[in-house]
């Protein structure tokens, strides 16, 4: 009868910690499907782009955007972060409604004849994803004032962040650009974005 009892409870035990993962898990989702709030809006800003074109806060205005920083011969992380990048890129090529944006850190460097080649070799065939540069000062600022990391030591001491910008130019979130379980909580936000855009575009 104890034994009977003792196996009675353990089954008891097991269904309650079942019960409790699933709802910590369905929590976990809907916490990650909701859409991050405003953090900031993005200031003002000019920069050119790796085919000549001018670039600015205006140019944010009803897409969903994906910007980081990087520098074409940076050995650390940007190969990576441009490696996810461009998956990306590829993997949402259906929707014109959301860009992708990479400014340069080291704009002495980086000129525009180099980030096109740099567009090239990451297979940028359209308007999609830009390549931006502006002078060193102008890049700090933004960098700064913009989205809050910090620049004293660049080019080598850029973010390695990824930044989702909505459709009126906010600042919504910050993702690890070189982990991927952070670029998959991106994609997943992507899509939330994409089809709130959809929604009230109609």
């Amino acid at each position: 009868m104890i034994k009977k009892s003792y196996i009675i409870s353990i089954v008891v035990i097991v269904s309650f910690l079942g019960i409790s993962a699933t709802w910590v898990i369905s929590k976990a989702n809907e916490s990650i499907n909701e859409l991050p709030a405003v953090i900031k809006k993005v200031p003002d800003f000019s920069m050119t782009s790796h085919i000549g074109e001018n670039f600015n806060q205006d140019s944010l205005l009803n897409k969903i955007s994906i910007l980081d920083f990087i520098f074409t011969s940076c050995p650390g992380p940007c190969p990576i972060m441009s490696n996810n990048m461009r998956t990306l890129y590829r993997q949402y090529k259906l929707h014109p409604d959301l860009q992708f944006i990479s400014i340069s850190v080291d704009p002495e460097f980086d000129t525009q004849e180099v980030l096109k080649n740099y567009a090239d070799a990451n297979g940028v065939n359209d308007e999609r994803w830009k390549f931006l540069r502006a002078d060193m000062e102008s890049v700090k600022k933004l960098s700064t004032d913009g989205f809050m990391f910090m620049s004293e030591s660049l080019p080598a001491g850029h973010s390695v962040k990824f930044v989702l910008i909505d459709e009126n130019g906010d600042v919504r979130q910050y993702y690890n650009g070189t982990d991927d379980g952070s670029i998959s909580i991106l994609r997943t936000h992507i899509n939330s974005f994409l089809k709130n855009l959809k929604k009230e575009s109609v």
